[in-house]
């Protein structure tokens, strides 16, 4: 392999020095490259210039294939392909010393000048061309290639010259937007205006890769027939303009049909009846092709985490290559659902937004507490004192299935990526990776003391922020409510679990159930049995309720698919897997807005959700900030120590109840000792804990040695949440100058003092921490900050949302009414081997019927005729 290495390591070092933009003597090492017979086996086949391999390695062999494949035949291992003998090779017009390089003076912008080119024998096919320059001054004029073939190129041919390596900095403009945050209103709160917040963004400096970017010639009109025009190669300095340009020619999947684009975008612009003008006429299509756009998945997010510190972000989205997909299917990532000039909005791997701005020790990354000790108390002695109790106040009226299937929910909606916790293995604070929390002497959990201190990852921040700018974290799931635990929130995700092109879902069988997957020979028998399942989501075995949750929509997805098979034999597996995953995602929606919200808001629910009134283009789906690391962790307050679970007569199984202790990161309980079906009867059928407090299980032995409450507490202040009362004010409730100001809220006496104790100021109380304590609404079991965080957040996600299931055009009118029978009770009869008997209404604690008696969808309204 000695004989390419060495062009390969200067092409290496003069990319990255071209890279830093430092000067170089890389012009000159390719003066005189060799181009005859560079490479050749015995049997003829050659690479005949010096760069094959590098050109190779950029994917020229597929983009520009004419020249490559008969000039690199090595590289591009296409020698049996073309099997044939070239003694010569095909004569070269490059200029022998590729354009200088150097920045403007002024802009710093790259600038490009070129030198007359020599003369070369005439060629027949061009050699590789990954960018094409911009040139403002003289330009070699060309007519238009004539065609008829409406998707063919019509911009003129590229000129004929080497792949040229250039890494442009791009510095964006700034631009001024606003941020307006919507303030619910209570029965008992006055109306407000919003807060809007005037930003100016800069974003941070990029340096793009060739491979995704080309420049462009912009040639003058042809000159008219009768005059003559004498060319020259020559160009005068010009400044180099970077434009967003594939130079792959389009493939057989990747045609664009600009007439059916057309059209597909007249009917998203008004959809009332779009999905049923889109099989009428055609134009479904149910491939997501992401092949002319950037995209991230969790596997490059991983990979930054572990060398960087950092999360990239999703900065781009193309929507004109899917306009026919989009007009009926979500993309996994959640980009093109807005496509009225916002692509992006709710789109995973992007920032979090936030209701007001970030408070840092250092303004920019620091937590609260972390450079000034006295700014807040230790959060391991506010657990201790204050959220932690061993009493469990249960709720009369709701089940245990409305705590787990709000973790699937939060699941649903958000993820943050967190530095590895390998990282954080001392007690002490690590900048901007680790903050740990010491502990004290007098405290009694004798593991914590032996520790010293409870080890907490800080959440990774986006590359680039933290340093000049407040320090942002990464959603990596979209804001939308579209069962993305069970598919992923990305193209290159779905395919871990997604059955080949059959349209299924993977879920093998084991001890006599199906099971989501996992490695089946690490798990030979219950005394040595690790199982670690598979899903769109990788925090499935956190609890065994959790994995039951993914098991059962997993199912219904198959189910639907299987009867999608039968009554239309014609579909495809793609087209199989985008309508079941459709109809899975709308059901979700269903039992969230007509089911669990309702109840957990009570009777807010009608104030800061309220009615469905359509979709809103302008409402922006991406998930506060507050929301996901603060409000919506209220359920951490629900979590009971034991669940019973129950066999056919209501009684418990052999195995007895379940500890939760016993259930987090062991989802070989759920394989080994009675599945599913035990665990959800048991459930329905036992009363969930309000939320105001956090049982002892959850801080003294969450995940065998940690504190979930500490780390809740520590999550706000790593992402520069202000205190609770700034939130009461934003909420419409007032300013609180003095503990008795909270009276309203918190009723009891003893809880205000104690906060006072702990915290002396109520400036310092901790977001979390205060929206917890807070008495319940009526009818509900969260407080009014609590209610008036999630709420807003969950109306943005349904109104912002073009693929929400009540959205005229989304589902036929037929379709629709189907979808409004589904509940959560006939999913789980549909989805069990022996739940026969089940509550009406899932989340309520009686009211028992048979599954016969429970509303079933008519999946016959997807017949394709």
């Amino acid at each position: 392999m000695w004989w390419w290495t060495k062009p390969l390591l200067a092409t290496t070092v003069c990319s990255l020095l071209l890279l830093l933009w430092m000067p170089s003597g890389c012009e000159a090492d390719d003066d005189n490259p060799v181009t005859s017979r560079f490479h050749c086996l015995k049997n003829g086949c050659c690479d005949h210039h010096e760069w094959c391999r590098f050109w190779a390695s950029v994917g020229e062999c597929k983009t520009n294939a004419d020249w490559m494949v008969d000039n690199c035949q090595l590289a591009c291992n296409t020698c049996t392909r073309k099997n044939v003998i070239r003694p010569t090779p095909r004569p070269s017009n490059r200029p022998r010393r590729p354009p200088p390089r150097k920045l403007a003076a002024t802009t710093r912008a790259p600038v490009v000048t070129t030198t007359p080119a020599r003369r070369a024998p005439p060629q027949s096919r061009p050699p590789p061309v990954t960018r094409r320059p911009t040139f403002t001054a003289t330009a070699i004029p060309r007519r238009l290639p004539v065609t008829r073939r409406p998707f063919m190129n019509r911009r003129p041919p590229p000129p004929r010259q080497r792949p040229n390596i250039i890494r442009p900095t791009i510095r964006p403009t700034p631009r001024v937007f606003t941020v307006t945050t919507p303030i619910p209103t209570f029965a008992f709160v006055p109306d407000i205006a919003p807060v809007t917040r005037f930003f100016v963004q800069r974003p941070a400096v990029t340096r793009r890769p060739p491979v995704f970017f080309t420049t462009r010639r912009t040639f003058p009109p042809p000159p008219p027939p009768t005059t003559t025009t004498t060319t020259t190669t020559t160009q005068a300095p010009a400044t180099t303009h970077f434009t967003r340009e594939f130079t792959q020619p389009p493939t057989t999947r990747s045609f664009i049909n600009t007439a059916s684009n057309a059209r597909c975008r007249e009917i998203i612009n008004d959809p009332i009846v779009a999905a049923e003008d889109m099989w009428r006429e055609r134009l479904s299509v149910s491939t997501e092709d992401n092949s002319r756009r950037q995209t991230v998945d969790l596997d490059q997010v991983i990979r930054s985490n572990t060398a960087n510190a950092c999360t990239p972000r999703l900065d781009e989205a193309d929507c004109e290559a899917n306009m026919c997909y989009n007009a009926l299917y979500r993309t996994l990532d959640g980009t093109c659902n807005n496509m009225k000039g916002e692509p992006l909005r709710g789109a995973s791997y992007r920032p979090y937004t936030r209701l007001l701005p970030t408070i840092y020790d250092n303004e920019v990354s620091e937590p609260v507490g972390s450079l000034f000790t006295d700014a807040r108390p230790s959060p391991r002695e506010i657990t201790r004192k204050l959220t932690s109790s061993q009493a469990s106040v249960e709720s009369p009226d709701y089940n245990a299935l409305i705590m787990q299937f709000g973790q699937f929910i939060s699941h649903d909606m958000a993820k943050t990526t967190l530095v590895p916790s390998s990282k954080c293995n001392v007690c002490q604070n690590i900048t901007s990776r680790c903050m740990a929390v010491p502990i004290t002497f007098d405290d009694a959990n004798a593991n914590f003391r032996q520790a010293q201190c409870i080890r907490v990852s800080r959440s990774s921040p986006i590359c680039g922020s933290g340093n000049l700018k407040p320090r942002q974290q990464l959603n990596e799931n979209t804001g939308y409510i579209d069962a993305s635990p069970i598919y992923g929130s990305s193209v290159h995700d779905s395919k871990k679990f997604r059955d080949g092109t059959s349209g299924f879902l993977k879920l093998p069988m084991f001890n006599g159930n199906a099971f989501l997957p996992f490695d089946q020979n690490k798990c030979r028998n219950r005394a040595q049995c690790s199982v670690i399942f598979t899903a769109g989501d990788s925090r499935v075995n956190l609890f065994v309720g959790l994995s039951a949750w993914h098991t059962i929509f997993t199912k219904e997805h198959n189910r639907l698919v299987t009867t999608f098979k039968r009554l239309n034999p014609h579909w495809d597996g793609e087209r199989l897997y985008q309508e079941a995953r459709k109809v899975v995602g709308a059901q979700v929606q269903a039992i969230v807005y007509r089911e669990w919200l309702p109840k957990v808001l009570g009777a807010s629910f009608a104030t800061v959700v309220g009615d469905y009134r359509g979709y809103d283009s302008d409402v922006d789906s991406t998930v506060a900030n507050e929301f996901t690391s603060a409000a919506f962790r209220f359920g951490h307050g629900m979590i009971q120590e034991f669940y019973q679970r129950l066999d056919t007569s209501f009684r418990n199984i052999s195995f007895g109840a379940l500890a939760f202790q016993k259930g987090t990161l062991h989802s070989d309980v759920l394989v080994n000792e009675g599945g599913v079906d035990p665990l959800i009867r048991g459930m329905f059928s036992q009363n969930v804990k309000r939320p105001q407090r956090v049982t002892t299980t959850v801080t003294e032995n969450m995940f065998g040695s940690t504190d979930l409450s500490t780390i809740n507490i520590q999550r706000g202040r790593d992402h520069g949440h202000p205190a609770y009362v700034k939130y009461r004010e934003l909420c419409g409730m007032g300013s609180a100058f003095n503990f008795e100001h909270l009276s309203r809220e918190i009723l009891n006496t003893g809880t205000r003092n104690k906060l006072q104790e702990i915290y002396g100021s109520v400036d310092k109380i901790d977001l979390w921490v205060g929206a917890l304590l807070e008495d319940p609404i009526i009818r509900g079991l969260v407080g009014p900050t609590v209610a008036c965080i999630i709420g807003p957040q969950f109306k943005r996600t349904r109104d912002g949302d073009r693929f929400y299931y009540e959205n005229p055009g989304i589902f036929s009118r037929r379709q629709l009414v189907e979808i409004r029978k589904s509940s959560l009770s006939r999913i789980i009869c549909d989805n069990t081997n022996t739940i026969s008997t089940i509550p009406r209404e899932a989340f309520r604690v009686g009211h028992m019927v048979p599954c016969s008696q429970i509303p079933s969808m008519d999946l016959n309204q997807w017949r394709d005729f």
